[in-house]
């Protein structure tokens, strides 16, 4: 049985929280980790070994946009 937390969230709804978390995780992991780790537990738990496929896919467009952001904002906040 899954988290009962995620029940009524379908897998894409679930998928787009977890990488939203993603950024906010890494920037504050005392605060957003352990809800990003739940949710992409919940995830392996539901589709199991199609996940790493599905969510390249899901997010394949997204990645380059946001890793350029990233970046950005990284330079920004630099010394």
């Amino acid at each position: 049985m899954g988290d009962i937390r995620f029940q009524s969230l379908e897998d894409g709804d679930l998928a787009d929280i977890w990488y939203a978390l993603g950024g906010s995780a890494a920037r504050h992991p005392d605060h957003f980790q352990k809800l990003m780790d739940e949710c992409f537990k919940e995830m392996v738990d539901r589709r199991a070994e199609s996940l790493k496929p599905w969510l390249e896919e899901r997010f394949r467009p997204f990645r380059l946009a946001d890793s350029r952001e990233d970046a950005e904002v990284n330079m920004q906040a630099g010394p």
